[in-house]
This record gives C-alpha cells, structure tokens and sequence, in this order.
C-alpha cells in the first residue's frame, strides 16, 4: 500500500511529461508571422456556375486566419507577431471549398452532409525562403434533422477548426 501511494505521489506531483506544446525540430521555439489566409476558390468556375449546392460562405478566410493564431498561441511555443521581420512567416490558401451529400432521407432529400476546405499552406524563414508547402484538408459534416442536427454554421465553425489544427499539426509533425 505504501508502494503504491508514493508511485502515485510522484505521478501527481512530478507530471508524466506532457505538455500541450507541439516539438519541432524544424520551427523550433522562434517567432511567426501569420498572414491573412487569402481565398483563391474561383466562385465562376464551371462547376461552382451551375450549382447553387456549391456556395461559397462569406469571411470564411478571415476565420481561418483567427483561428490559425489562436491554435499556435495555445499548441505551439511559436511567437505569433505583427510584422514578417525576423520571424518564420506562414502563408495560407484557401483552394477549394466544397459541400457534399453523405445521406439521404426516404424521400430522397439530404439528411447528412460533409463540408470540406481545402488550403495550401506554404512556411518561408525568416530571409524569405521557402521552407516547405502542403495541402491540408478539414472536414465537418452535420445532420440536419434528428438528435445529432446542427445548423450549418455550427459546422462551418468546426471546419474552420478542424482546418486550423491541421495546419498547425502539419507546421509540427510533418514538416
């Protein structure tokens, strides 16, 4: 009994060594600046011209920025700063963005569906140079009926979420 009460005493009080900072060997623990996520979807492409389905949401990038900051001041030992000087500098794009029927009711109108943002992120250090690029992808996907319902701008705010995790999870892991 004594045994196991000092084991778990030094659990408590010495931690396990967790943290909720991300490690990088590449970013390390220096400055970035995030510029504003810029939105290249082209709304009068062919097949977004034909479809009402395919509409794209308002200010959707300017989420994604503040959401993208909020994630490295929380997850990350980064400095997120307001000028590119001397500091890694993180660029988004968003380059799609897409909605898309998972199921349907008995009378064939959509029950479920999945949105989908897809952006390229691109990191330069701080002399300009491209360090690295990649394209994440972030889903959300609602019911819009039944127990699990939610509106569709609850899900546009857990894509904008989903997205900024991933991108801050691939400035760390696979970078």
């Amino acid at each position: 009994m004594k045994k196991k009460l000092i084991f778990l005493s030094f659990l408590l009080l010495g931690g396990c060594g967790y943290t909720t900072y991300l490690v990088s060997t590449s970013l390390g623990e220096g400055k970035i600046y995030v510029k504003p996520v810029v939105n290249e979807v082209r709304i009068t492409a062919e097949d977004r011209a034909y479809s009402d389905y395919n509409v794209y949401p308002i200010l959707l990038d300017k989420d994604l920025t503040n959401a993208i900051i909020d994630e490295l001041q929380i997850r990350t030992p980064l400095k997120v700063v307001n000028s590119p000087d001397d500091a890694y500098t993180l660029e988004c794009k968003i380059v799609n963005y897409k909605k898309e029927a998972l199921r349907y009711t008995d009378s064939d109108e959509v029950n479920e569906q999945r949105l989908k943002l897809y952006v390229k992120v691109m990191v330069y250090d701080n002399e300009g140079n491209l360090i690295e690029e990649n394209e994440v992808v972030g889903e959300a996907s609602y019911f819009f009926s039944g127990r699990l319902a939610s509106s569709e701008s609850e899900a546009l705010s857990e894509l904008v979420e989903d997205t900024a995790r991933k991108i801050v999870d691939a400035l760390f892991q696979d970078w």
